[in-house]
């Protein structure tokens, strides 16, 4: 079974790489070619790839989610999680700043343009904190009773909207922050600054927003209780996303333009001739301009161990994001430059979403293996849950491009309604279709992850301070110097650590959930039998005092 799972996740992975070479292939035929028949194949090829890419993605995500090492599950449920959310939302956010653009923007100044940009991240991100106010159950006068499953649809629905509308607000903040960015001198120091201007806005506006949560979970009662903490640990982790989406694409965008020439406008694109003309080198350039990000990352999480609150997870969400942009412009920038040398538009899309998401999936593989290594740490379990959050949102972008320039197609052969109502009704329709789906069948299982991860580090914690204080009270009552104690005993416990960790890898989801219902079933039993038990217990003390009566009757009888 393992072989035939890792065979087939094998060819998948093979048959999106091939499919570059055929469109080469297929580029290589049009000058032979007049125009028409040059269309009619470029038409053909790429349906087929499409067709092609599309059958070995979904077999593909079929291999992985089934996959024998536990970890590659999770990390697949929480890539597809990833790339759901970010597809749909910014397919929704392109929709509407369509519907922005055609409203305020037509031959408007970019001083306007600028300031409609502002005003519309700002509408999102008072939706964004209005609706998990909302829907976290915090506006509600005194504290809300609820039960175990009520709490759990509750979380999930607050998780469900953090998720989609912090997307949607973090492309807002790109969309804002990179049209000044355009508006600019073009030199490298200057558009640099712009992403630690966007930092400290969108963090000054999350601390005054922190303090608003805090009024009002105060407001009512004088306490915070547990939805209104959730309600604030969930804004703040989709502050935190917001941040690093934004500014991990405004200093990508000044390494483009410093290792390509050029800057691209605010959406990220540049024209046809700029795409392609970017070589090997600078592609090169790139990748390792995004794998130092991951590897400064790295040192830091292994040498330094003090972390501020908010500022560290938002620069861990900086650095893991701007690696995975800068692999998503090489990859583009390469298929470009020695494949779709002159023909740009769906097919180049859809082949750039395939090779993304091969390139991506192998590396998550590569970090899992990585991270079954005895050498190394819990550090190197946060940065691997870091890059693969940031690889599911680098695929889910992707094919977001993909689709959208499907809807920007489509739009174009409906003459019925202008093209920017239609590319709304299209998203919408797609949104509705993608999201309930994926709240209901794929967000749970990332949360009972999320649970399993916590529950998980928790008992490390507990077990570490627990061996910690052990080793001083041996060294109180021994008088012994910490120097000369051995070794063997702190990495026999880290080796134990390592095997439990290696033990629970082995359980499916689906063996998680029936250990999970079966313990549940167990903690019910013994609740009834205690229950049972103070019952007798209760008619046992009722028949030690009937007894005592009726020995203080036979006593009195004897007298008598």
């Amino acid at each position: 079974m393992e072989a035939v799972v890792r065979r087939g996740v094998a060819l998948a992975l093979l048959v999106v790489l091939v499919l570059p070479a055929l469109a080469l292939g297929e580029g290589q035929k049009e000058g032979k070619e007049t125009e028409d028949e040059a269309i009619t194949k470029a038409t053909n090829a790429g349906i087929s790839i499409m067709l092609l890419g599309s059958v070995a993605f979904m077999m593909g995500l079929f291999y992985l989610v089934n996959h024998p090492d536990a970890d590659m599950v999770k990390y697949s449920w929480q890539v597809i999680s990833s790339t759901i959310s970010i597809f749909s939302a910014v397919l929704l956010f392109q929709a509407v700043n369509g519907l922005v653009e055609a409203a305020f923007l037509e031959g408007a100044s970019e001083g306007v343009e600028l300031a409609v940009s502002i005003v519309h991240f700002l509408l999102w991100f008072c939706l964004l904190q209005y609706a998990l106010a909302y829907f976290s159950g915090a506006l509600e006068k005194g504290e809300q009773e609820m039960g175990k499953e009520a709490e759990e649809t509750a979380e999930l629905q607050l998780k469900s909207y953090a998720i989609l509308l912090g997307h949607i607000t973090g492309f807002a903040a790109i969309n804002a922050f990179g049209v000044f960015q355009q508006q600019v001198p073009k030199t490298v120091g200057c558009t640099l600054m712009v992403a630690p201007l966007a930092w400290v806005v969108v963090f000054i506006l999350s601390q005054v927003m922190d303090h608003v949560r805090d009024a009002v979970a105060r407001g009512d009662d004088g306490k915070i209780d547990k939805s209104e903490e959730l309600w604030d640990e969930v804004t703040e982790e989709t502050e935190d996303d917001v941040i690093g989406l934004a500014v991990s694409f405004l200093v990508v965008q000044t390494l483009r333009l410093l290792v390509g020439g050029t800057l691209p406008n605010a959406e990220g694109e540049e024209s046809e001739e700029g795409s392609s003309s970017h070589s090997d080198w600078q592609v090169l350039m790139l990748v390792i301009c995004g794998t130092s990000f991951v590897l400064v990352e790295i040192v830091r999480m292994s040498y330094v161990k003090f972390e501020f609150p908010r500022l560290t997870p938002q620069m861990r969400n900086i650095v893991m994001m701007s690696f995975s942009w800068c692999i998503y412009f090489a990859t583009d920038w390469w298929l470009s430059y020695n494949i779709f040398t002159q023909n740009h538009g769906m097919t180049k899309e859809v082949v750039v979403a395939l090779t993304v998401t091969a390139i991506a999936m192998t590396e998550i593989f590569l970090l899992d293996k990585f991270a079954d290594l005895p050498v190394t740490g819990s550090h190197v379990d946060a940065i691997i849950r870091a890059v693969v959050r940031a690889l599911g949102i680098l695929i889910g972008f992707s094919w977001e491009k993909s689709f959208d320039t499907a809807v920007v197609e489509v739009s174009g052969f409906v003459k019925v309604l202008p093209d920017h109502l239609v590319k709304l009704i299209l998203a919408g329709l797609l949104v509705l279709l993608v999201v309930p789906a994926w709240r209901l069948y794929i967000l749970p299982t990332i949360i009972m992850y999320e649970k399993a991860e916590e529950e998980e580090e928790k008992q490390e914690e507990e077990e570490k301070e627990k061996e910690e204080k052990e080793e001083k009270e041996r060294e109180s009552e021994e008088g012994v110097s910490p120097l000369n104690q051995p070794l063997l005993q702190s990495e026999s416990s880290t080796n134990s650590r390592r095997l439990k960790k290696k033990s629970m890898k082995m359980m499916s989801p689906a063996e998680s959930l029936a250990l999970q219902s079966k313990c549940e079933r167990y903690e019910e039993h013994i609740t009834s039998l205690e229950e049972r038990n103070k019952g007798l217990e209760d008619s046992l003390q009722e028949f030690v005092h009937e007894l005592s009566e009726l020995q203080q009757m036979a006593d009195i009888l004897k007298k008598a």
